[in-house]
């Protein structure tokens, strides 16, 4: 069984938190008109509204967005030796994958199910994707294969 190093794994998934609010959030705030395309009543927060939520509010997402991504960085820890590439490639790949079963089928979801505009839906997926090109390339180098020099006996 691969070991998994503990303290890299939660340095990339505590680095991919931070980076989250920064990258999510600053966006949300430059592209805050997409909030506004028709129908607007579906949000429940809008940039418009700045920090205005509940403590409640804020402890869930910043709990739930702590737990997830420690757990994408160990996924990447358990993965990576069988991600194609090398160093940032790899991080580069897993955030395509990750962006592809995540954030696509969410998507899809919510345009099946939901009256939403369907430029929010296309605005939410390039900015997932590049999210998650950011994330996995973050990850990958905090998070960097050991080359180990080849056994006499893989020859």
């Amino acid at each position: 069984m691969k070991s998994i190093n503990i303290t890299k794994a939660l340095l990339a998934g505590l680095a991919i938190f931070f980076i989250s609010f920064l990258v999510g959030g600053g966006s949300y705030f430059l592209f805050s008109w997409v909030f506004n395309l028709e129908p607007s009543a579906i949000w429940k927060w809008t940039p418009a509204q700045g920090l205005d939520m509940p403590a409640e509010w804020w402890v869930v997402l910043f709990l739930l967005n702590i737990v997830l991504a420690v757990a994408f960085a160990f996924i990447y820890a358990l993965i990576e030796k069988g991600l194609p590439g090398k160093g940032i490639q790899k991080g580069l790949g897993f955030g395509i994958i990750i962006w592809i079963v995540g954030p696509i089928p969410a998507l899809v979801t919510m345009y099946l199910m939901m009256n939403i505009a369907a430029g929010a839906l296309i605005y939410f997926a390039l900015q997932s994707f590049f999210e998650w090109l950011v994330y996995g390339a973050v990850i990958s180098l905090i998070y960097k294969e050991k080359n180990y020099p080849p056994s006499i006996n893989s020859g």
